[in-house]
């Protein structure tokens, strides 16, 4: 970046802060613009707030000294400019050049700091930008004239309003003059209400001040409004005292509007249009009086997610901090101080409480929507299926399911790499699809749903799945297996996440080397979820991830084994049972137990992670019964030591390569212990058989 160097860290965190917002948001409405660029047509309203996003992030680039973002923010709203003046036409081309303008500017904020030199890249984009903004239709006579709009209303219209009239004309809409007297104390809300009904059934042109005869309590607006509805319809849309509706062009003359020039606060509910030149913010709404406020409208701030992680260590010591007391009040009460010991009790009790509410509320403001995910995988599946020259629709669905935003930001890398893999290998060409008696647009479903206190996210295709029998085979190539005899076609799927594994003809830029689905797997292991595949061939797969709501605090039931106390997420626990040698049985080299007519694989903690056991096995043990998603696996420990919350902490890049642990827990006796990762623990046994 050329100023880069030259700001402070600060302030390019600042810049951050909000930037991404906006480019976020940016990338989002240009994927609905998008869908437009087919008919040609589109919402002006999302125009509008597209050029008003590029302008703000214009602004906010000049004002933190960014120069490369802001000299590509003004080329890309000058494009937009000349499409909400209808200068040139919306077509995928044009789109293509918003998409990846819009991509690099993504990718220069998110570099900020990193050193990376993106000067060529901006270069070649605000020349394409330049060249698609000049390419502008040469405009014939105007019809404006043939409306019989007075002058002083023609000359009030800026260049954006003339144009939106123009293509209401084009359209063949009615034009109706629409003449509002409203009380200068609640002029605001009134206009507001009137321009929402009408926006239903046609749009808004422009809204003008009107100079009148009403009262000084009074104040005028004429609006220009196109529809298809007729002139009495309309009148019954609005069904107001002192509104009167024109149809412009009639024998009766509208109202006229105050010369140009003239500017009236109107809120951003209300507005029809937005100037060429008029800044990203619309004035406040005159108030009622002269008083002036400094009140902000937001009730909303901005948060730093490391502050919330130091907010929530700080809880996590306080629930240890807890622990400790309740101990010591238990020990009181033992060695004789039965009256201390119940009062320290009771404050224990509502410190209790207290703390539970305190948790809950750090913990809810951490929580975001999955569907702020679901926008970013919307961006990918558009850049991906254009690439591909693939036709892709993409439907959500419960984008309102809550999740920990670490843990969102943790899963978005592997989310990418299966909708990639969904588009380039999963969904066919549109040739093929035809040809299979399919629609010739595929579709990527992304779904999320609360199971529990787990989340589940599904992604799925109708493509043509995995051909199960060419994944044993491969399996059988590569030595993964000695024979194809009673491997089963869920077995064959867990192959696809192994290392090196892929069933692709050819290498493509996208997938097809056999890296990807191995780091998916492991990155989602990272925050103690699952990853399974199911699929149909010819039909289409389905990835299902499932996921903790929360990795910060959360309830653990503590088991010990072998001397060695661990921490087993209680989210995880189904049940607990007591059993003795003779109660297993072993099939196929595999201990199982048969618990209520269903057969339950067993493992034994100390086997599993190689800890030597000092004293011989005990007669009876615990079994403790742990699930995530469909499968069920059974514990083998030596004892139950009850539940506790515990905060996780993280072992560090060092201990990555250890299956089973998901990280640490301080105890209140300032005891450190491991906390296991049950889907870790169940996708290993199943796969090494125990």
């Amino acid at each position: 970046m050329a100023n880069s160097n030259d700001t402070s860290g600060r302030a390019v965190e600042d810049f951050l802060a909000e930037a991404e917002e906006i480019v976020d948001r940016l990338s989002t409405d240009l994927g609905t613009l998008g869908d437009c660029a087919d008919s040609g047509e589109c919402d002006p309203d999302l125009l509008n707030a597209i050029f008003r996003g590029a302008h703000s992030l214009k602004g906010l680039a000049g004002m933190f000294g960014f120069a490369d973002i802001q000299q590509l923010s003004h080329n890309l709203e000058n494009l937009l400019d000349s499409l909400r003046l209808g200068k040139i036409p919306l077509t995928n081309a044009t789109m293509n050049i918003l998409f990846d303008a819009m991509e690099l500017l993504g990718s220069v904020v998110r570099g900020l700091g990193t050193g990376e030199n993106f000067s060529s890249a901006i270069a070649d984009a605000i020349q394409r930008l330049n060249d698609c903004a000049t390419a502008q239709e040469s405009g014939g006579e105007s019809p404006l004239q043939k409306l019989g709009l007075p002058e002083k209303v023609l000359n009030s219209l800026t260049e954006y309003e003339e144009h939106r009239l123009l293509e209401n004309v084009k359209k063949g809409r009615t034009i109706y003059s629409i003449h509002a007297s409203f009380n200068l104390m609640s002029f605001d809300q009134d206009l507001g209400e009137i321009t929402e009904v009408l926006k239903k059934s046609g749009e808004v042109v422009s809204t003008l001040p009107s100079a009148s005869a009403t009262p000084e309590s009074m104040i005028d607006f004429e609006i220009l409004y196109g529809t298809d509805l007729a002139l009495d319809d309309v009148t019954g849309l609005i069904d107001r005292d002192n509104v009167e509706v024109t149809r412009i062009g009639a024998a009766a003359s509208p109202p006229s509007a105050i010369a140009a020039g003239v500017a009236v606060a109107i809120p951003a509910t209300a507005q029809a249009s937005v100037p060429t030149s008029a800044p990203a913010e619309v004035s406040a709404p005159v108030g009622q009086g002269d008083d002036m406020t400094a009140k902000s409208m937001s009730r909303t701030v901005r948060v730093d997610i490391g502050k919330l992680d130091d907010l929530m260590n700080i809880v996590g010591e306080l629930v240890l901090s807890h622990s400790i007391i309740s101990m010591l009040a238990t020990r009181m009460r033992l060695e004789g101080f039965s009256s201390l010991a119940i009062e320290l009790g009771k404050a224990a009790k509502g410190l209790d409480r207290k703390l539970t509410e305190l948790q809950k509320g750090v913990m809810e403001i951490r929580m975001i929507p999955v569907g702020q995910l679901f926008e970013k995988m919307a961006r990918i599946v558009r850049k991906v299926s254009r690439e591909q020259g693939k036709k892709v629709d993409l439907k959500t669905f419960g984008a309102d399911t809550e999740l920990d935003k670490l843990i969102i930001e943790d899963i978005a890398d592997p989310m990418v790499h299966i909708i990639r893999n969904a588009i380039d290998h999963g969904l066919e060409t549109t040739e093929e699809r035809v040809a299979a008696g399919k629609p010739e647009r595929g579709t990527i479903r992304l779904s999320s749903y609360q199971k529990g206190n787990h989340v589940v996210i599904e992604v799925s295709d109708d493509g043509h799945g995995f051909n199960i029998e060419k994944v044993k085979k491969k399996a059988l190539e590569k030595g993964l297996i000695k024979t194809l005899e009673g491997v089963s076609d869920r077995e064959a799927l867990d192959f696809i996440f192994l290392p090196g594994f892929s069933t692709a003809d050819k290498v493509s830029e996208l997938s097809g080397r056999g890296v990807g689905m191995d780091v998916v797997k492991n990155n989602i292991a990272a925050v103690s979820g699952m990853v399974d595949i199911e699929s149909i061939f010819g039909q289409g797969s389905k990835v299902i991830i499932t996921l903790p709501i929360t990795l910060a605090i959360i309830k653990a039931l503590l088991v010990s084994t072998a001397g060695r106390t661990y921490a087993l997420p209680i989210t995880s626990v189904l049940e607990t049972i007591i059993v003795t040698e003779n109660d297993i049985d072993t099939v196929e080299r595999k201990e199982v137990y048969q618990l209520r007519q269903t057969t339950l694989p067993l493992v034994r903690l100390e086997r599993f992670f190689g800890v030597p056991r000092t004293k011989p096995d005990s007669a009876e043990f615990y079994v403790v019964v742990v699930g995530v998603a469909e499968k069920r696996l059974g514990v083998i420990v030596d004892d139950l030591m009850g539940q506790q919350d515990i905060v996780i902490k993280s072992l560090g890049d060092m201990f990555k390569g250890y299956r089973g642990i998901t990280g640490a827990a301080d105890l209140g006796d300032q005891r450190t212990i491991l906390v296991l990762d049950v889907g870790g623990i169940i996708g290993e046994a199943f796969r090494s058989g125990g």
